[in-house]
């Protein structure tokens, strides 16, 4: 995936090759342009006949050769780059073309005539786009990195931010790190015109009060989806990223029932899956990699921070990237299901609020003996149940945040120093979602499991979809087939039980896969990729815990508490407790830090 740039008022920057240059309205120098990666040219700007109008796009606009078939050959195409599809359809419809793409994309215009910059992100926000602007001058990037190395932009970093990547594990729009640095929210565009910059969303996930039947769902889930699959693999023989859950398989049985199977697919056997992955490959006749091999773990982590310009890539990602990285090395190109479990409605918060759901519509006197029991004699409830229980008395929003959160609001005093407390302020992760379940009610979220399906599309998703990033540093173009804003929408034009339910997983693609795949892979549970419990007790995944989590370097850092972090490291060691994710997101925030000032208002607080 090439970086997309823009520099507007930074004339002490020379555009790369393929770039271009011309003038905004503050008289100052624009830049547009592509920066090459891996070594391949850098796709020209794309641009209307009469040069007014130049795009740049970072990632890929799946439907290509249907917009070209809209444009009725009115336009003189190249075919290079898909920008100059977007230039000319900017040209024909304004800023209303962004409407009309399908793909992974993040995309800057440049307007002569009107003197307007556009910038846009893909409906799902599966490519990332950063902007800085102060009035006088801007800068845009699909890579963080790309800004971070800008003069003066980077200088400070935002405590509370990494409060939210330590409980989310990725950091929502409009925040970064950097107060300088904000990013697009999926399906936002931003105009910029007179040094003045406004934003507007150009889709919605929304929920009908009429809802599919549950056959006609099936039926249009197993249609998009193969369309979805069709549309990425246009003119490619790619590989297939091929774990043991639903998500992937139905992928690849997918792609075999069209007689188009994939050059081969990747497993990362090294963190426990891949027995199930061998059966169906197997069976489909298609070549199976098992990639075995434990990762250097220090080299991983320092190339995921390089990747994304900083904290964000989560431990599925790190799992992940291993497979890609060998997939690499024999494909261009390659799918992967991740972003099935938001898009079909059936993630944990998803599941925990339909057994929430289920728990409400019992009768009085079967709830009263559930908590009873759970009071007398605990060991007889399953943790799930206590869960429930406790789930049952809170607000929609409160429900999802806890079930998604590593870190929880009463957790943080035992975290954090007091000096990072006293920075954060009042500012606490959970606050950024108040506006997105408010979003899900004005969508016609009128149940809980809709308004948890809202965020977990708008929210999660875009995160889960950091891999696109990881895979391209490796120079891998993966492409995510179920993360399609169309799909989206059909799920989500369901009824709420028939996305997941107490007992079914991803009931809704599992319907639609019930003829191609068996009724024991579609109800496995889904295991999130990790590394094995040994891996933390031996190697270089251990090695690194113990010299970035050490408490004289924790206590350097003044950010986290020494004695509270190797409490999580001792008892994960011991089998006591899982804290794998935490302590990987532990892991990444150490290594960002190391080399960095704290923030300003920390060093002036220490001389007060």
């Amino acid at each position: 995936m090439h970086t997309m740039l823009v520099l507007a008022g930074w004339p002490d920057h020379e555009p790369p090759e393929g770039g271009w240059r011309g003038a905004d309205l503050t008289g100052r120098a624009l830049l547009l342009a592509h920066m090459a990666s891996h070594g391949q040219p850098s796709p020209p700007v794309g641009t209307t006949e009469d040069q007014s109008v130049r795009a740049v796009l970072a990632g890929r606009l799946y439907n290509r050769r249907e917009l070209t078939v809209a444009l009725g050959g009115r336009h003189s195409l190249s075919g290079r780059d898909d920008a100059e599809i977007v230039a000319h359809l900017y040209e024909e419809r304004g800023l209303k073309c962004v409407k009309a793409l399908r793909g992974a994309f993040a995309l800057a215009l440049w307007d002569a005539q009107r003197g307007r910059l556009l910038l846009a992100r893909d409906h799902l926000g599966l490519v990332p786009l950063y902007f800085a602007a102060d009035g006088h001058r801007l800068a845009a990037s699909s890579a963080l990195r790309a800004l971070t190395a800008l003069p003066g932009v980077a200088q400070a970093w935002d405590a509370a931010a990494l409060d939210t990547f330590l409980t989310f594990g990725f950091i929502p729009p409009p925040g970064t790190l950097h107060p300088a640095i904000r990013q697009l929210a999926p399906a936002e565009l931003a105009v910029w015109e007179g040094g003045r910059l406004r934003l507007q969303r150009y889709w919605h996930l929304s929920f009908p009060e009429r809802r599919l039947a549950a056959a006609d769902a099936a039926v249009l889930v197993r249609d998009q989806a193969r369309d979805a699959i069709r549309l990425r693999l246009a003119g490619v023989v790619g590989g297939l990223l091929l774990s043991d859950g639903l998500d992937a398989a139905a992928i690849l049985s997918l792609v075999a029932a069209d007689e188009r199977p994939p050059a081969a697919a990747y497993t990362a056997t090294f963190a426990g899956e891949g027995r199930g992955a061998a059966r169906l490959a197997a069976r489909l006749g298609v070549k199976h990699v098992p990639v075995d091999t434990a990762p250097d773990w220090p080299a991983l982590l320092d190339g995921l921070l390089a990747a994304e310009g900083g904290p964000g890539a989560s431990l599925d990602d790190a799992v992940l990237a291993v497979a890609i990285a060998r997939a690499a090395a024999d494909l261009g190109v390659a799918l992967a299901g991740v972003g099935g479990e938001e898009i079909f409605g059936s993630s944990a918060p998803a599941r925990a609020a339909a057994r929430v759901r289920y728990y409400g519509s019992l009768p009085a006197v079967a709830r009263e003996l559930v908590v009873v029991t759970g009071r007398v004699a605990p060991a007889l409830l399953s943790s799930a149940v206590h869960a429930t229980i406790g789930a049952a008395r809170l607000a929609p929003l409160e429900l999802y945040a806890r079930t998604v959160s590593l870190v929880l609001p009463e957790e943080r005093a035992t975290l954090y120093t007091p000096e990072a407390l006293a920075l954060m302020g009042d500012a606490t992760p959970w606050r950024s979602l108040a506006a997105l379940f408010a979003d899900a009610a004005a969508a016609g979220a009128t149940d809980t499991r809709d308004a948890i399906h809202y965020v977990e599309v708008a929210f999660r998703l875009p995160a889960r979809a950091s891999v696109i990033v990881a895979a391209a540093a490796a120079g891998l173009e993966l492409r995510l087939p179920f993360a399609d804003h169309r799909l989206a929408q059909i799920a989500a034009s369901t009824p709420p039980a028939s996305r997941s339910g107490v007992r079914d997983r991803q009931s809704l693609l599992g319907a639609a896969m019930a003829d191609l795949l068996p009724r024991t892979l579609r109800a496995a549970a889904h295991r999130a990729p990790a590394p094995p419990p040994e891996a933390w007790r031996a190697g270089s995944l251990r090695a690194l815990a113990e010299d970035l989590l050490a408490p004289a370097r924790v206590r350097a850092q003044g950010i986290f508490l020494p004695d509270h972090v190797q409490r999580l490291w001792q008892e994960h060691l011991a089998g006591e407790r899982d804290h794998g994710r935490c302590l990987w997101r532990l892991l990444v925030a150490s290594r960002w830090l190391e080399g960095r000032a704290a923030p300003a208002t920390w060093a002036a607080r220490a001389a007060g």
